[in-house]
Order: C-alpha cells, then sequence, then structure tokens
C-alpha cells in the first residue's frame, strides 16, 4: 500500500510539474502579433527588432519590432512598428522608411501618441536599397526608457 501511495504521489508530483512547464512556456513575453495593415499584395520580409538605448537599464534588449513588407504588384516596401508584449507602457510608437540615399519617404507616429503600433509607411524602392527606423519611449512617466534602431541600405533589389 505505502508503494502505491509512493507511485500515485509521484505521478502527480510530475503531472504538476509538467502542468506548471507548460504553463510558464504559455506565460512568457512574446512578440505583439504582427499587424499587416499594408496591404493584401504585401508580403512580410522580415522583422527587425527594435533595441532598448544604451543609457537605460535593459540596454540592448529588443523591446519591439519593425516588419517590412514588399509588394510585387506595387514596387513598394511597407514598415510598421510594434512594441514586444509586456512592455509596459509603450508610447510615442514612431517608423521611417525611405529609399537610401533619397532621404525619408513617410514617417508615421511624429504627431501622434500611438501605443500599439505605428505605420504603415511606404516608398517605391523597385531595383533599390531601403533604409527604416523605428521606436519609442516605456515605462512609467517618472521612469521613463527608450527603444530606437536604424537599419540601412537593407532589401536591396
Amino acid at each position: 500500500m505505502t508503494t502505491l501511495r509512493s507511485t500515485a504521489l509521484t505521478a502527480m508530483s510530475l503531472a504538476l510539474f509538467a502542468g506548471a512547464a507548460v504553463a510558464a512556456t504559455a506565460t512568457e513575453a512574446t512578440a505583439t502579433p504582427r499587424i499587416n495593415a499594408c496591404g493584401s499584395s504585401y508580403a512580410l520580409l522580415k522583422s527587425w527588432p527594435i533595441q532598448a538605448q544604451y543609457w537605460t537599464s535593459d540596454a540592448g534588449k529588443t523591446k519591439g519590432y519593425i516588419d517590412v513588407y514588399y509588394s510585387g504588384a506595387t514596387g513598394k516596401n511597407c514598415a510598421i512598428a510594434r512594441p514586444v508584449d509586456g512592455v509596459h507602457l509603450p508610447r510615442g510608437i514612431k517608423v521611417k522608411i525611405g529609399k537610401t540615399g533619397s532621404g525619408w519617404a513617410e514617417l508615421d507616429g511624429y504627431q501622434a501618441n500611438f501605443t500599439k503600433y505605428a505605420g504603415p509607411v511606404y516608398v517605391f524602392a523597385r531595383n533599390a536599397c531601403i533604409s527604416f527606423e523605428g521606436g519609442f519611449t516605456y515605462n512609467a512617466t517618472w521612469d521613463s526608457s527608450s527603444a530606437w534602431s536604424r537599419y540601412t541600405s537593407k532589401h536591396c533589389g
């Protein structure tokens, strides 16, 4: 009887441990879902990380993404900036895109205080490289942090 009870307790403990491991995995912070607001002809090329600035306590950590899309039908690239789930009070989300060497074609979030995502912004860049940047501030107003990343000469062609 003692062996049976010990076996049952061990099995219950293993089941609880496995359930806790699954629950822990499910609650880890993940990226805010991609929002393809660019249009149905746009396909995702890549998500580029937006990292916390060097002066912040979490410098270098990924705090969001710039999703870059392309439409062969229009010859345009599109970008959207979004925070990672779990970033406390994201605000002032901004994004820019341009043809490398030609300045910024479009920007979004500079006249607004977006908290979910910024964009879409577009640039015609068939057979050319693009540059893009994006970021935002986060945390409480008394402990503001910043995340910002810039990428130049990407997705050439």
